[in-house]
């Protein structure tokens, strides 16, 4: 099964610098860098999930 991945347009990597090179697989919670391989975790906003039930 592929997973799925989105692009993260006109953001910068801050290790190598290359614009537009940042890939976001949100189901691992991970952006990683296509250029230099550097990967980041993710935060998820938890008020995001929670929007309409306050």
């Amino acid at each position: 099964m592929a997973e799925l991945a989105y692009t993260l347009d006109d953001l910068t990597c801050a290790s190598c610098g290359t614009t537009d090179s940042l890939w976001i697989y949100p189901v691992r919670a991970l952006v990683e860098c296509r250029e230099c391989g550097t990967k980041a975790a993710m935060i998820p906003d938890q008020a995001d999930e929670f929007e309409g039930e306050r």
